[in-house]
């Protein structure tokens, strides 16, 4: 195995290529003029070259797309190696720059980075738990306290362990280019909303999201009520559930019924589903097996708080019936990265998890 990597991972130079990287330099200008997009450092590092082994998955994974998604691609301009300053623990693009940055998780070597199996449960409980490493809301403590402890929390499989299969490097190329081609379509701003795509939906604030649970527990005609310091149930509500207020200040939304002394059992008993919805929502909830389960689900809809601190909602249908991870149904932009790394994974069973309407559309688009 060691022999194998070594001989792969050269790039035709030998010894000096897996040791010195020589070659790589040549190596990614070649690349970068077949796939029409810059492979390598920017001009701010020119010495921070991929090594051989990266280039190897980079070209493999290039070459396995459309060229409409990569070198006719406005919205995809380069594919470059973190610096060593990074503060990132994962690969991302930036839309802003139309760039995907290759970031080796927990600094490890290059050589072994691009040999990582996600289709390896050891492998993968890591991968998860260095993802989930920077998500607020997870802990132990907090976890005991939802009565959700012992329950497994995953990021790469859970409610699908279909995509959860073959290199990482590759997985990772594929879907970060799905970001692209995100932006290239407008997909998140068009389409989103509709049920193959998942059928989601982004709040601004949390008042929507406010109305809607106070209308599940049954105090939708208390929307006016005024707490102790005058401020009416649906304000309040939304104010507890602001996610900003909630990490500052959880309390406003644990005790909750405090500020409304003068309600009877009956009113404080409703409210508390409201609590129990507002805390486990906080809670990175897409990452367990249920998506937070009847808890979250208000009507046909799944409520959370993503890891980027925003409200979103989806079908829950969707989510059981067509999901390919737990990381797709977290937010609408990585619902579409995954589903495009689904879509053009080499194994069938990805694509096919996708709903047919879904699939059509990356059919009729030429991808």
């Amino acid at each position: 195995m060691v022999q194998m990597m070594r001989n792969r991972n050269t790039g035709g130079h030998g010894i000096a290529g897996l040791v010195a990287n020589t070659g790589a330099a040549e190596r990614e200008a070649q690349l970068s003029a077949t796939y029409g997009i810059r492979i390598g450092p920017p001009a701010d590092r020119p010495n921070d070259h991929f090594s051989h082994s990266m280039l190897n998955r980079i070209d493999g994974v290039l070459g396995s797309l459309p060229p409409a998604d990569v070198r006719d691609n406005p919205e995809l301009v380069a594919i470059q190696p973190a610096g060593a300053d990074t503060t990132s623990a994962a690969s991302l693009y930036d839309g802003g720059d139309r760039s995907i940055t290759m970031v080796s998780p927990f600094g490890m070597p290059s050589w072994l980075y691009t040999e990582l199996n996600r289709g390896v449960p050891w492998q993968r409980s890591l991968m998860d738990k260095g993802a989930m490493a920077d998500y607020e809301g997870i802990s132990d403590t907090e976890d005991q306290a939802l009565g959700i402890a012992g329950e497994r929390r995953q990021v790469m499989g859970g409610v699908s362990d279909v995509l959860a299969n073959g290199n990482l490097v590759k997985w990772t190329l594929r879907h970060e280019i799905g970001h692209s081609v995100d932006q290239l379509t407008g997909w998140e701003v068009n389409l989103k909303h509709e049920p193959r795509f998942g059928g989601w939906e982004a709040y601004d604030d949390a008042r929507p999201v406010a109305v809607a649970i106070l209308t599940e527990a049954g105090l939708g005609d208390r929307l006016e009520t005024e707490d102790r310091y005058h401020m009416t149930l649906v304000d309040s509500v939304a104010t507890a559930l602001d996610p900003e207020v909630a990490r500052d200040s959880p309390q406003r939304l644990t005790e909750l019924a405090d500020n409304f002394p003068t309600q009877g059992q009956g009113f404080k008993e409703r409210l508390a589903r409201v609590v129990r919805f507002g805390r486990l929502a906080l809670a990175q909830p897409w990452t367990l097996t249920d998506g937070g389960g009847d808890t979250l689900a208000i009507g046909p809809r799944t409520y959370h708080v993503d890891h980027y601190g925003h409200w979103v909602s989806y079908l829950r249908a969707q989510r059981q019936q067509h999901a390919v991870s737990n990381y797709q149904f977290s937010t609408p932009e990585e619902w579409f990265a995954e589903a495009y790394a689904a879509y053009h994974d080499p194994k069938p069973g990805p694509r096919a998890r996708l709903h047919p309407e879904a699939r059509d559309w990356f059919a009729e688009r030429g991808a």
